[in-house]
């Protein structure tokens, strides 16, 4: 995978998110067109995504796992 390209995935593995680390893209001289081909199955990872159902998580919990991510 391509350094600056995150997934987001809850404790049961399922992806939930995609992070762009702009800056890491930039260090590693990632071009655009090579996200993009990166992100090629996109549409494959939204069709399979799992719908929560319990409520939306807030801003505080979303900082939280922004947060375990940081190196």
């Amino acid at each position: 995978m391509i350094e600056g390209i995150k997934f987001i995935t809850d404790e049961k593995g399922n992806q939930k998110g995609i992070i762009l680390e702009l800056p890491a893209l930039k260090k590693h001289k990632v071009k655009a067109s090579e996200v993009i081909e990166a992100l090629s199955g996109l549409q494959e990872l939204i069709d399979n995504a799992e719908l929560d159902t319990q409520k939306a998580s807030n801003w505080d919990l979303a900082k939280e796992h922004l947060k375990n991510l940081r190196p």
